[in-house]
């Protein structure tokens, strides 16, 4: 099971260093009601990245069960397009990035978030989950090579359980961090994170496209073995 995790941990960490929700759950648990606004968000977050990697992953073994060869060549393939598509992300971003001195564009969501209610906050942790243009193939590419590496039943739930604590650490560590030492206390630190992601939310995304672009590549090479 381990090497399969350690496969697909590469993509876990890139969902878990995505800026965009990392200054959702900063934002959130700065609000009033700080420790059950960030349980909402984190149970929409996990939720989601656990039913659609596990859906992935289900459908891709069954696909190998029935032809082995076709499914690994397909996850080679996924990994490789996957790979095309973030260099052509970064390159975007890249001519995107603010002018020297300007401003970064703010996300509308990061106004709106503080003020949503439970059911509200579940749906949006559930949308920064999947709804997002790096995201969504990161769990496709994860998924499918999850469900194609031959695991048996237990063994492929608990490796992607791993993946979804992994996917999950950047907003369930800093509610852990709220809850053991209290909001107030926490505020001045959350509000620096806030400022420095906020700062260099270009700049983090660009780095983290380019690397995921070079370890999606190097996978997918193997559709040429």
């Amino acid at each position: 099971m381990w090497p399969v995790v350690g496969a697909v941990f590469p993509q876990a960490m890139a969902i878990a260093l995505s800026p965009v929700p990392m200054v959702c759950i900063v934002l959130v648990l700065m609000s009033p009601r700080a420790v059950a606004a960030g349980l909402s968000f984190a149970a929409g977050w996990v939720g989601a990245l656990a039913i659609a990697i596990g859906l992935v992953a289900l459908f891709t073994d069954t696909v190998a069960d029935e032809n082995p060869e076709a499914a690994r060549d397909g996850v080679d393939l996924l990994q490789l397009a996957i790979g095309l598509l973030f260099a052509v992300l970064a390159v975007r971003y890249w001519r995107k990035r603010p002018a020297p001195g300007a401003p970064p564009e703010r996300p509308a969501i990061f106004d709106r978030i503080a003020t949503l209610s439970g059911p509200g906050l579940v749906v949006t942790g559930a949308g920064a989950a999947l709804a997002n243009v790096k995201n969504l193939p990161l769990i496709l590419s994860a998924g499918s090579y999850l469900g194609g590496s031959g695991l048996g039943t237990g063994s492929l739930v608990g490796a992607a359980a791993v993946f979804v604590a992994a996917a999950s650490l950047t907003v369930l560590t800093p509610l852990l961090a709220v809850v053991i030492i209290g909001a107030e206390k926490s505020a001045r630190t959350l509000q620096a994170v806030e400022t420095w992601l906020i700062t260099n939310l270009n700049t983090i995304t660009i780095v983290l496209l380019l690397v995921l672009a070079s370890v999606m590549i190097g996978q997918g090479l193997d559709l040429f073995r």
